[in-house]
């Protein structure tokens, strides 16, 4: 069960911020906005941007686990009347599935959730600038920030109000984000080189299905879990 973030105590609470609070993503947008002031090569960009993209994964898993608790909170609460407004903005223009937005940040979609119409891999150099500077200055950056700070406060407990508040806006900008980024296909392993040990791997299936071994099929699996591949996303 997931516990209600209003129940925990200041230490636990903390802990459970810090968790998250210290992802990759935002070591990875300190480096974006390093790359972009000093207009370095458009493959270094590319580069940053992937692990940009795998810590924003890495965010979501550990924040989609606790949304319906935390927009329980903030629809229950007058005072966060404000950002109840952002959230019905958001579910307003979704278009995907919780699990739709899942496959989309593996660069998959699922059977009757629309396909992200704008391909990453095929921006300009000026269009893929423009859009990681949109990123990098997303209000998310801000808001982490002032969780930090309200963290190492020495009275925490007399924060803990503050904390929490600043946490579910810091939520809100988090779906704000996802909201942004359903438009966009972005596979993070497209491009990447085979390392050896795969291509050895690859070798030993290949001598398994020749010797009478079963094998699946990519589209197999996918109809078994109910996703359905964006072949153009992956071919390209």
């Amino acid at each position: 069960m997931i516990p209600n973030i209003t129940d925990m105590t200041s230490q636990q609470l903390l802990n459970w911020l810090l968790s998250i609070v210290d992802v990759e993503i935002f070591r990875s947008r300190e480096q974006l906005i390093a790359l972009l002031a000093a207009d370095n090569p458009h493959e270094e960009l590319e580069e940053e941007f992937r692990e940009f993209f795998n810590g924003y994964y890495v965010l979501a898993l550990e924040l989609e686990e606790y949304e319906e608790v935390i927009l329980g909170v903030i629809r229950q609460n007058d005072a966060f009347a404000h950002l109840n407004h952002r959230v019905e903005a958001v579910e307003a223009q979704r278009k995907s599935s919780p699990l739709g937005r899942e496959a989309r940040r593996m660069g998959l979609s699922v059977h009757g959730d629309p396909v992200p119409q704008i391909k990453v891999a095929a921006l300009s150099p000026d269009e893929f600038r423009r859009f990681v500077h949109t990123l990098a200055n997303w209000r998310l950056f801000v808001s982490r920030e002032r969780l930090v700070k309200l963290m190492e406060t020495d009275n925490r407990i007399k924060v803990l109000d503050r904390l929490r508040a600043e946490f579910y806006e810091f939520f809100v900008c988090y779906l704000e984000l996802e909201l942004f980024l359903e438009n966009y296909d972005y596979d993070p392993d497209d491009g990447l080189e085979l390392r050896p040990e795969f291509i050895e791997s690859l070798k030993r299936e290949e001598e398994y299905i020749r010797s009478g071994g079963k094998m699946f099929t990519l589209e197999e699996v996918a109809a078994e879990l109910g996703i359905s591949l964006n072949r153009s996303s992956v071919c390209e």
